[in-house]
């Protein structure tokens, strides 16, 4: 026999005087192969540890049976805990369609886009998620121009002929400055999420609308940008905390920033939820469980993936599936209260 390391379906037709038709056919469990080539062969691709070529099959087949998800990882891991719930959610409906996921990250330049590349024309994938996603996202025009089926979480601007699933961070934006307006505060500031992310400008808006409509001033260095991480609210908390007058509140634009935002106050020497307020977004499991407990917008992620994967699955059927536009809701924790008198 050829080597264990090397031999293909032409090295184990050879050595059972086969012809490679009727070795694929036989390991492919086909009723024309007499049953005892059939295991004469299925025998033989054992002893050698012969395994099929997953790209060869994948191009007699036509498809991958794999969906891609490519995950911009943020600084301080791959898969942090906003994704986990989306995951599963995207698996229950793949799943049992007969699809796995294939979860590709890259850095958010040049790298993202070869990764793309590889995953679409190397044949690897049927279909891709994409997820934070931005304005005039490259990895969507090249999708588009390959004409490759592909969802969105997020959106990359106004544009509707791609589906996406997305929580309505205009509306978070402006609901939180509201509530915050409401209990007396008048300096309400904003640390989000990187600015050319659609949902950071989504949100951006939302804090604007909300602060005219209660009369106040959107003061620009009120408004800060993060990289989703805590290092970062913590470091854009503790300037704000330094202008003259400071914020009394601050709205960020996920669970992570806020945490940070949190630990910098409490280094300023401030309690949060009376000297200052701070709210998050997302609510991700362990912002109940923060001290004090994270007031922040519950966005149930594994109904997301789910929608995300049936949106795919009708891509792949040939049909148009909607996109879905989400308001969250705002949870009241002990982070956020009255403005300070």
């Amino acid at each position: 026999m050829a080597d264990r390391k090397r031999v293909g379906i032409v090295e184990l037709a050879r050595s059972l005087r086969l012809s490679t038709y009727t070795v694929s056919r036989a390991l492919n469990g086909h009723s024309d192969v007499a049953d005892d080539t059939r295991k004469r062969v299925v025998a033989a691709a054992a002893e050698v540890g012969y395994r099929p070529n997953a790209l060869g099959r994948t191009l007699r087949r036509g498809r991958a049976d794999a969906v891609g998800f490519l995950l911009t990882p943020s600084p301080t891991a791959l898969v942090d805990s906003y994704f986990l719930p989306l995951l599963t959610g995207i698996d229950a409906v793949l799943a049992p369609a007969g699809y796995a996921v294939l979860v590709a990250g890259a850095a958010p330049d040049e790298q993202e886009t070869e990764t793309l590349r590889r995953l679409v024309e190397g044949r690897r994938v049927d279909a891709v998620i994409l997820t934070r996603v931005r304005v005039g996202d490259p990895r969507a025009d090249y999708l588009r121009r390959q004409g490759f089926p592909f969802v969105m979480l997020g959106r990359d601007g106004d544009r509707p002929e791609t589906p996406f699933v997305d929580a309505d961070h205009r509306a978070t934006g402006r609901a939180a400055t509201a509530w915050l307006a409401a209990r007396g505060h008048r300096r309400i500031a904003l640390i989000n999420t990187p600015a050319q992310v659609n949902a950071s400008r989504q949100r951006l808006l939302g804090w604007q609308e909300a602060l005219a409509a209660a009369g106040l001033a959107a003061d620009p260095d009120w408004h800060r940008c993060g990289d989703y991480t805590a290092e970062a609210g913590r470091r854009q908390t503790a300037a704000l905390l330094a202008l003259s007058p400071r914020p009394t509140a601050i709205l960020c634009g996920n669970d992570e920033m806020a945490f940070g935002a949190v630990e910098a106050a409490r280094a300023a020497g401030l309690s949060v939820g009376s000297d200052v307020s701070i709210i998050g977004c997302d609510d991700i499991p362990i912002a109940a469980l923060a001290n004090p407990p994270l007031t922040t917008f519950r966005t149930s992620l594994r109904p997301f993936g789910e929608r995300l994967a049936e949106q795919l699955l009708a891509l792949l059927r040939g049909e148009t599936p909607p996109s879905h536009l989400v308001v969250p809701e705002l949870v009241e924790r002990g982070s956020a209260g009255p403005a300070p008198a």
